[in-house]
């Protein structure tokens, strides 16, 4: 027996059902099934690759779960396909409690199981339930034998088993479908624009020089790639790397005369950083946890030289957040805490202010809508102090703030 989960399906009850299954049956390995299907491109679950890949495993049945529904009525479905012809033989719907299989339903898929080994491969396929309750097995003709074979029927169930597909690959964040949640690997580009601040306060001899910028333009882009144990899983381990720069800076500087000037300046971060999502409980929209580590960078310049130097400051960062969604609903929000080490890349700074090394602590605030499975519109805010000592009474503070409205694509 192949057994074939849909991504959607929650890797507790993937469990259950596969150790269900290896009752009543030897399996046949899903990865290897898995990576052929891979390289044709073809979810693992659907019906094209039923019919041309798995039936070459060496299967005699192939049992097919698809997880769908929505609150508190979650539904399992169990679809069973000829391991020779790829036809299907039977389908029921099973209700779930949580993520607990009924007694009843455990009984039910073990006799589907018995009955569609034992040759009815060539019967036709009964219609799915509407609700959530468990389906009876297909009624026989008379004298025990199956009634005669509608093969247009047949091909109608078929094509309305691929037609589901997509609903089977729902997303963990969204519950709509996403092409990305069927691959162990992916990536999501986020683009947005919004409002920044920056104050800044270097000691020098000739004393403290301050810069205070009224709010200023700034975009933001940020590209995450990353890798999960299996389809499906929520856990993942990704690479992300996010710029944030103001647009259209000026600065005021005042001079010895008492007159002022302005120039342009900018004001832009990088963070460069690898991060972890864990879930911290089954289900399709689990609250999860965020851990990341990385190096960043803060940067100030300006076109002329002004009072206060052009600076980078940079050093290891570390993030511990929280993200969960709100009821059953496409809004999620997170709280993410940062703490770091600051470093001072610029000699200037070193000459001027005698400025050495610090820290830094802060936090983000994000707000997430899932508009459908690969695309969301987020809403952060983010406040970040460091403080790094100099050789004069007062040290160096860089505070940023900025408020960033994006979207995301993730594919």
């Amino acid at each position: 027996m192949l057994f074939v989960p849909a991504g959607s399906v929650p890797a507790r009850i993937r469990r259950t059902v596969e150790r269900l299954l290896a009752t009543r049956s030897v399996l046949v390995s899903y990865e290897t099934y898995a990576r052929a299907a891979s390289a044709r491109d073809l979810y693992p679950s659907n019906i094209r690759a039923i019919r041309t890949i798995a039936t070459q495993q060496g299967a005699s049945v192939i049992v097919v779960a698809g997880y769908g529904g929505h609150h508190r009525r979650r539904v399992l479905t169990l679809r069973y396909f000829s391991g020779q012809t790829g036809e299907l033989v039977t389908r029921r719907n099973h209700g779930l409690r949580g993520q607990h299989l009924r007694a009843a339903s455990q009984h039910g898929i073990l006799r589907d199981l018995d009955a569609a080994a034992g040759g009815n491969a060539g019967a036709a396929a009964p219609p799915p339930t509407e609700g959530g309750g468990d389906e009876p097995p297909a009624a026989t003709g008379d004298g025990g034998l199956p009634p005669p074979v509608d093969w247009g029927a047949q091909e109608d169930a078929a094509n309305e088993a691929a037609a589901e597909e997509p609903e089977e690959s729902s997303s963990g964040e969204s519950g709509g479908s996403s092409a990305a949640d069927n691959r162990q690997w992916g990536f999501s580009l986020a683009l947005g624009a919004g409002i920044a601040q920056r104050q800044s306060t270097i000691p020098t001899m000739a004393g403290p020089a301050r810069l205070a910028t009224v709010p200023f333009p700034a975009v933001q882009g940020q590209i995450l790639g990353y890798v999960r144990p299996e389809p499906g899983e929520h856990l993942r381990v990704a690479l992300s790397v996010r710029y944030t720069s103001s647009v259209g800076l000026l600065g005021e500087d005042q001079l010895a005369d008492g007159t002022t000037r302005t120039t342009d300046m900018r004001s832009h971060h990088l963070s460069i950083g690898l991060r972890t999502d864990i879930p911290l409980a089954p289900g399709d929209k689990p609250t999860q946890l965020l851990l990341e580590a990385g190096w960043g960078f803060r940067m100030l310049d300006s076109e002329i030289r002004v009072s206060i130097p052009d600076y980078t400051l940079h050093g290891l960062y570390a993030r511990v957040g929280l993200f969960f969604n709100v009821a059953d609903t496409p809004l999620s929000i997170g709280l993410v805490p940062e703490i770091g080490h600051m470093l001072n890349l610029s000699d200037e700074l070193t000459q001027d202010g005698m400025v050495s090394d610090g820290f830094h602590v802060g936090a983000e605030a994000h707000i997430r809508l899932q508009v459908i499975p690969e695309i969301s519109v987020q809403l952060m805010y983010r406040e970040s102090h460091a403080f790094l000592s100099s050789g004069f009474e007062e040290d160096m503070n860089d505070v940023e703030r900025y408020g960033i409205l994006r979207a995301q694509y993730q594919f």
